[in-house]
């Protein structure tokens, strides 16, 4: 059930918010007084998720941190009625709260928007005008006055976008010639965060191509000594090379060397994975050069990577590289850093790569990577750089990666992730049809964010209903669909890069029905030596097709098709193979046609 009040029409230019600063609300008439605590951490809370749900338990968190009291929730909901009373409109559905506004009457997001449309500007002009302009939109630091955990965190995140954008806007004015001008205010912005060297090396630039050499070599000294005294480090290589240079009295770049910021939003939340993103986490911070993520498709890769991605930006000050497309990764990665004239050969890719990487520290992010020999062919070359690759296939051979392989969610965090999603009271009111539904779906995140959008969006299902639909090999892909997220389209993209021969035994496992195979079967379902079928579903096994389930007597494994892959290899079949050959295939099993160690 959901309702929304909050007077008349929607909220368009007359109503406006904002947390660039204090949270505030504005009208036609001016800034709306908002009387209370409880209102105002409402309200903070519900603009970090435009559009989005956000539960009462969240609203509480935001609140009260980890100590609420006893009347916590009734506080919320008289929050959300004081807001309601000043004509914001919040809808309310399963006991979660949205608010009804376009992003674009809201600061922080309104900054973004410029941000964004800075970066994507042609001219170095209007890029700097954008980034005033997104600038000028805050009003003092994030969330002010609000102390809880969940607002501290979302404060840091918004202060290092304000940080990010400041750098930017001064480097488009480096570039532009305002190195005078711009002395003054860089200095002030290393005293404040001298920790942050790409104010220092802006500093640096600017005071050299302004004829102020000493100030130039000051600085660094500067930094050295603060760095030394506080970490026990030197400076960042690219900011030492800039000193050797300006000793030496050689030109610097005339143009500073772009920030590429290309990772996609963090995920809203993930959950269960907490033991691999320690690992990886730990590997980044350690210096490990490369993350191989695997596993089979909807199994949360790109949830991983770009969380861990995110959680460790900050060791990559120089910038954050992303591409899904492992056939434009050099020419990708060369035109964000700045490269214009890309050379047509790979091996003089590679190089100018390698050459723009050596002095900066860089994280890379790579999804669907086909191979580790594909892997090779772009990892830096330098310490303070990383790569986190994301791929169906096992990089088993990619000996310098740290391996991260993932399977299903355990039962706990499968139960975790629908909760989240649909309710937990709607679970625990069918608890064995909802065990059913995990073990269909074989704890991919995919599938199981797939039903609980479903559900979500039909109060009126039960959880049994949806597990009798998955129940039907026939009709549990058409199932596990919903607006933008689709199962089918995932397993399409695994069984598309298997090769011709592993796909044609997929297909007949398939149509074969049985999700338990042995090597006897596989070499009478493709017509092939057991020597041969072995190599076929041993391909499988790396492409996340089959899990290895057992080993017969005689010593040879056995293998287990997941669910979702053996009704999608059956749909394969009748639309790809005769229904004759496929019957003969499955003859051959049943009967024992031919003795599987006599084919050849």
């Amino acid at each position: 059930m959901s309702r929304s009040t909050g007077g008349p029409g929607r909220d368009g230019a007359a109503t406006r918010f904002g947390f660039l600063g204090a949270v505030a609300l504005w009208k036609e008439d001016g800034e709306v007084r908002l009387a209370t605590r409880r209102s105002k951490t409402v309200m903070a809370r519900l603009l970090l998720s435009p559009g989005q749900l956000v539960s009462v338990d969240s609203l509480v968190d935001g609140l009260y941190g980890e100590h609420p009291v006893k009347s916590a929730r009734n506080q919320i909901h008289r929050g959300v009625g004081e807001l309601r009373q000043q004509g914001v409109r919040i809808v309310e559905q399963d006991g979660s709260y949205l608010l009804n506004t376009p992003t674009e009457v809201i600061d922080a997001w309104r900054f973004k928007s410029l941000t964004d449309s800075a970066r994507a500007a042609a001219q170095l002009r209007d890029r700097s005008r954008l980034l005033r302009e997104a600038l000028e939109v805050w009003r003092g630091p994030a969330l002010a006055g609000l102390d809880s955990q969940v607002f501290r965190a979302a404060a840091e995140e918004w202060e290092e976008r304000r940080l990010t954008a400041l750098q930017e806007r001064i480097g488009a004015d480096l570039t532009l010639g305002d190195h005078n001008d711009l002395i003054p205010e860089i200095r002030r912005l290393t005293g404040e965060h001298p920790m942050r060297e790409h104010f220092s090396w802006q500093l640096m630039t600017a005071c050299y191509r302004a004829g102020r050499t000493g100030e130039a070599i000051a600085a660094f000294t500067r930094l050295r000594a603060e760095l030394a005294e506080q970490l026990g480090i030197d400076p960042s290589p690219e900011l030492r090379h800039l000193y050797e240079q300006i000793l030496r009295q050689e030109p610097v770049p005339t143009e500073e060397a772009p920030v590429p910021r290309q990772l996609p939003p963090r995920p809203l939340k993930i959950i269960g994975r907490s033991w691999e993103l320690e690992r990886i986490r730990a590997a980044l911070e350690r210096g490990s050069r490369t993350v191989a993520i695997t596993g089979a498709s909807g199994s949360g890769k790109t949830t991983l990577a770009l969380e861990a991605a995110h959680g460790s930006a900050e060791l990559f000050p120089d910038g954050h590289l992303y591409n899904t497309e492992p056939d434009d990764v050099l020419p990708g990665m060369l035109r964000a850093l700045g490269d214009t004239r890309v050379p047509k050969r790979q091996d003089e890719q590679n190089g100018r790569l390698r050459t723009l990487l050596a002095s900066r520290r860089i994280l890379i992010v790579v999804e669907n990577v086909a191979s580790a020999a594909q892997v090779r062919s772009f990892l830096p070359a330098c310490r303070e750089c990383a790569l986190i690759v994301t791929s169906r296939s096992s990089l088993s051979s990619l000996r310098e990666a740290v391996q991260i392989t993932l399977g299903g969610l355990s039962v706990d965090d499968a139960w975790a992730l629908l909760a989240d999603g649909m309710g937990a009271h709607r679970l625990a009111a069918e608890p064995v049809a909802a065990h059913r539904v995990i073990e269909l779906c074989d704890g991919l995140p995919l599938a199981l964010d797939i039903i609980a959008a479903k559900l979500a969006a039909k109060p009126h299902w039960d959880v049994a209903t949806l597990a009798a639909r998955l129940e039907d090999r026939d009709r549990i892909l058409s199932e596990l669909r919903h607006d933008d997220l689709d199962i089918r389209a995932a397993l399409d993209s695994g069984y598309l890069g298997l090769s011709p021969e592993a796909g044609a035994l997929l297909r007949r496992i398939g149509y074969f029905g049985n999700q338990e195979v042995s090597i006897e079967d596989a070499s009478r379902l493709a017509e092939v030596s057991p020597a041969e079928a072995e190599w076929r579903i041993e391909a499988l096994v790396d492409a996340r097709m089959l899990t290895v389930s057992g080993m017969e007597s005689g010593g040879r494994f056995t293998y287990h098709c997941p669910t979702m892959v053996l009704a999608h290899s059956r749909e394969r079949a009748l639309a790809e193979d005769q229904v004759a050959e496929l019957d003969a295939a499955v003859g051959r099993v049943l009967t024992g046609m031919g003795d599987s160690t006599g084919l050849h």
